[in-house]
């Protein structure tokens, strides 16, 4: 299949002429919500909130029982690159089909009339993903054809989705369906994109008028590098914001500002700016706070929606002629709750954006480098090449779930996830490195999570055994597996979240298993690299 360009032609030819050119939690009183009855806002908080599990708050979710607004806001933001949960454990949160599901119950089924803004950082840097920079460009193209199919009205400039490169970003900003969303920044502007990107958006919520403006932190644009940035115009924030603040106040009714940098600083701007009603804000933690800060003595709200989409922001609207009690923020977790059928994000999520990673040969292209704690020119060889000296070994891995990694990715009921390398990086062996997995075609021997993840790549092992140099660099022990986090490069808080060094590694320790008496062990063995170590690859 031909390579998919997320520029065409004719963004290809704009960016050449152009480029080449909430908060945290806090104890003053918070609205009491839209003139209803202060003690059912207590009683939905306190369900809320209640100890649980992992899901309670979406079991019990408030939003759905709060009186019927007149409009609502829904926020998100720093998606980090988490299209959706990996599946690896149970209580997974987030992900962008729970969310469609969530924007159709109140949308269609409870007719809530919306507005949708996103504070942006759809991925994180290409540069340290997971998944590499080829895969974070497909997935930033696909979190934008996500959000134009939820009629998001404005999308924040981010520091972190311009990673990708400004040309490519801007590129795949023209390229996105429809007129939704906006691209707002009150303070970077660029000639040629006032199609899409703008200083401000207008919207409605019902009956309410909604303005939306964005402001980028000059210093984190910088922090970039990108030379393609020197023809963007950017201005400092206090600059620009005034100016389009009191634009949005002629004919709007509720004033949004998205801030895209450090925390503090969306608490300083909104009360800098008190004509603000709602201000969104990056978080200090992977989850946000369940109750917005109350500013300029409760009028604007300051919110803040964790990482990685695992939740939702909410601000019911009510008609109300005390600004005060017009506004109730309601953070919604997105759990199993929302596990709907959200066809049309499935058919994005799990079939074009797969495809898209099959028919690109994402994991085949992967920028891969040379293991530099092993034996100098040493390649992975599997885990058959050490059953010979270190069968007891073997035996005790193939026991294990390590051994059958790659085999549940086949098994995997969401499609073609065997081309996603954000889960091949911890199915499979040597995977990152050169000699180390590409395919089940080029190197089936290297299928699951095998010996050589921990011990290094061990051809010049297994061609000289009592080589001591090389027995130096395949020795591991426990001390060092923990010290160096050895486990947690694929046990992290996301697929593994109750992880415990000590109870798992009892699990696979293989201390002692084999005696070395056999003269055969003392051997050299004649390796037959596999196919991307026999190119040099």
């Amino acid at each position: 299949m031909t390579r998919v360009s997320y520029r065409p032609m004719a963004a290809l030819g704009l960016a050449a002429a152009m480029l080449g050119y909430v908060g945290c939690t806090s104890k003053a009183p918070a609205p009491a919500g839209g003139g209803f009855a202060t003690e059912a806002v207590e009683k939905v908080k306190k369900e809320a909130q209640a100890p649980a599990g992992p899901d309670k708050a979406s079991g019990k979710d408030s939003l759905m029982n709060l009186p019927t607004p007149a409009g609502v806001l829904l926020i998100t933001g720093e998606q980090f690159g988490y299209l959706e949960p990996c599946g690896c454990t149970q209580g997974q949160l987030g992900g962008l089909l729970r969310r469609y599901d969530l924007v159709e119950r109140l949308t269609t089924k409870k007719k809530w009339p919306a507005a949708l803004v996103d504070l942006g950082s759809l991925i994180k840097d290409p540069a340290s993903s997971r998944g590499g920079p080829e895969q974070a460009k497909i997935k930033f193209h696909t979190a934008l054809n996500a959000l134009a199919l939820m009629k998001y009205d404005a999308l924040a400039l981010s520091p972190e989705d311009l990673k990708v490169g400004v040309d490519e970003a801007v590129g795949q900003f023209l390229n996105m369906p429809g007129a939704k969303p906006k691209i707002v920044a009150a303070n970077v502007t660029a000639a040629g994109l006032e199609a899409r990107v703008a200083p401000s958006v207008r919207t409605s919520a019902g009956p309410f008028k909604i303005g939306v403006t964005a402001v980028v932190d000059p210093e984190r644009l910088k922090a970039l590098k990108d030379p393609s940035l020197d023809l963007l115009v950017v201005k400092p924030i206090e600059e620009s914001l005034g100016g389009v603040l009191a634009d949005l106040e002629k004919d709007t009714e509720i004033q949004v500002l998205l801030v895209q940098g450090a925390p503090e600083e969306a608490k300083r701007l909104g009360e800098k700016f008190p004509g603000f009603d709602v201000v969104v804000g990056t978080s200090a933690g992977a989850d946000p706070d369940a109750d917005a800060v109350a500013l300029n003595g409760g009028k604007t709200l300051l919110i803040n929606v964790g990482h990685k989409g695992k939740y939702l922001g909410a601000v019911a609207l009510y008609q109300n002629a005390d600004p005060k009690k017009r506004m109730h923020y309601q953070r919604v977790m997105l759990g199993t709750t929302y596990d709907g059928p959200a066809a049309p994000m499935k058919k994005l999520i799990e079939d074009e954006f797969r495809e898209t990673l099959r028919d690109q040969g994402v994991v085949e292209k992967f920028p891969r480098r040379d293991y530099v704690n092993g034996a100098p020119g040493a390649k992975f060889v599997g885990a058959a090449t050490c059953k010979d000296c270190h069968p007891n070994t073997f035996a005790k891995w193939a026991t294990t779930k390590h051994a059958i990694a790659y085999e549940s990715l086949l098994k995997d009921p969401k499609p073609n996830v065997v081309f996603d390398a954000d889960c091949v990086t911890c199915h499979t062996t040597g995977f990152e490195y050169n000699s180390g997995w590409m395919s089940a075609a080029i190197t089936p021997a290297l299928k699951g999570n095998q010996c050589e993840n921990c011990h290094g790549p061990g051809s010049k092992h297994s061609q000289e055994p009592d080589n001591t140099e090389y027995l130096g660099f395949m020795r591991v022990t426990a001390k060092q597996a923990d010290k160096n986090q050895l486990c947690l490069r694929c046990h992290d808080e996301d697929n593994s979240p109750h992880f415990d060094f000590a109870k798992y590694y009892g699990q696979i320790v293989h201390k002692g298993l084999d005696d070395y008496q056999d003269p055969l062990v003392h051997k050299p063995r004649t390796v037959k690299p596999n196919a991307a170590a026999a190119a040099g690859k």
